[in-house]
Formats: structure tokens, sequence, C-alpha cells
């Protein structure tokens, strides 16, 4: 019994520190589904999903500033509708007598009903993006780290925006080693973002850039505290951060 106890105990905590963390922004600016989503990848994360009611809910308290219609992250792909990132959608809270078009492939909220229409991709609207990170409690390795992230979401975490790092600053609070692991790697001479994002937004310490760190200081992590960029030795177990 006591192992029993032991072992949900274990997975509810478990639970709690990986939760995904997610925020969503009202874009006031009108775009067509792909050049919003485009938008939302470059200075977010993706334009933005919820994929159960927990995250609807969040969805809906950060919506409330909603001024129009507005794309969030859902279009149809051979009959089939799909979050942005491929990601069948098996919950989808229709308004009345919708999907009611043919050729209408992409998907937004509508303002006052606050549920789902479809409509044609072209379309110029105004968007949702989001950003979205999650503090694995567990410690790995950079490589370690990066490959348990794309098994299980998308990529280690991209700090490329500040709107990223306010994202993910609750979940590097709790983290339970001093640094945690980012998506930032030293690779052709230069540091870069594992994901491919521009490194334009920069936090390291006052000494500046490592321009050419030692072979085994290439990875980037994050202090839990001070929020500050250090290159750190790959081969180090730390909590990491996925998107």
């Amino acid at each position: 019994m006591k192992t029993t106890l032991a072992v949900l105990l274990l997975t509810e905590l478990y639970t709690l520190s990986s939760a995904l963390s997610k925020q969503h922004f009202f874009v006031d600016d009108e775009k067509s589904w792909s050049d919003a989503k485009q938008h939302c990848q470059t200075n977010y994360n993706d334009l933005s999903t919820f994929i159960n009611d927990s995250e609807k809910q969040q969805f809906l308290d950060d919506a409330v500033n909603q001024t129009s219609d507005a794309w969030v992250g859902l279009y149809n792909e051979y009959g089939v509708w799909k979050w942005s990132r491929d990601e069948i959608a098996t919950q989808i809270d229709w308004d009345s007598e919708q999907p009611d078009g043919q050729h209408e492939d992409c998907a937004f909220l509508h303002k006052d009903h606050k549920k789902m229409h479809d409509e044609k991709c072209n379309k110029k609207q105004r968007f949702f993006c989001m950003t979205k990170s999650v503090l694995m409690p567990e410690t790995k390795t950079w490589e370690g780290a990066l490959e348990h992230c794309r098994q299980h979401y998308n990529d280690l975490a991209s700090l490329s925006s500040q709107l990223r790092v306010n994202s993910a600053l609750q979940g590097i609070s709790q983290a339970q080693t001093e640094y945690v692991w980012t998506g930032l790697r030293f690779l052709a001479g230069d540091w870069r973002w594992i994901s491919g994002d521009d490194l334009d937004h920069t936090v390291w310490p006052v000494t500046g850039q490592p321009s050419c760190p030692a072979v085994n200081l290439r990875c980037g992590a994050v202090h839990r505290q001070t929020r500050v960029w250090m290159a750190r030795d790959c081969e180090e177990s730390l909590n990491f951060l996925c998107q």
C-alpha cells in the first residue's frame, strides 16, 4: 500500500512539474492563416492551440480582450482537422452550423460566440499567438535533453524573444538544478538556437558572449535565479526546458 501511494505521489508530482505552460496573445494585425503562423513561429512559438478542456479555458481567459474574429492554429488537411503541429484535433468546439464551407480549411475563433468557425485560409484577419514551455523534472545531458524534447514535444526551448523568456520564467524557477538546458548550441563557429530561430534576443553575462568556447563548453543553459545564459559542459546532467 505504501509503495502504491508513493508511486501515485511521484506520478502526481511529475505531472505537475512537467505540465505544459501556454500563454496566448491577441495580435492586432491582419494576415492570412499561413502568414499568421509564420509570424507566430518567429516572434512567439506558434499559432494558438488548445487540445483539451483545461487548455481551452486558459486560452479563453487570455482571449478576454479579443476585439475581432481571429485565426487559431487549426486547419483541415484531406478532411481531417489538425492543430498547427500536425496533431489531430479530437475536441473542437464548433459554433452552430459549423464547419459550413467548401475549401474553408482554416479555423478562427468568433469574437462574440467564442466558438470555432471555418474560413478560407487566404483571408486576412487578426490572430492568436502563443508561447509555450515545459520544465522537465529529470536531469539529462544536453544531447539527452534534445532527444527527449524532440520525442515527446517539439524541441529544446528557444528563448529567442522576451515573450518566450517571460513564458518560461515560472518553469525555470522550479528547477532543481542551478542551471537549465535550453536549445542554445555553439555550432560552426557561432551560437545558434537548435530550432533555427534567429539569435536576436540575448542574455549573456556582463563578460559577454563566449566567442570561442572550449570544446566541452558549447551548450547553452540559463541560470535558475539570474536568468543569465552560460556556456556549460554538454555532458552535465541538468533539468531542461522543452517547447
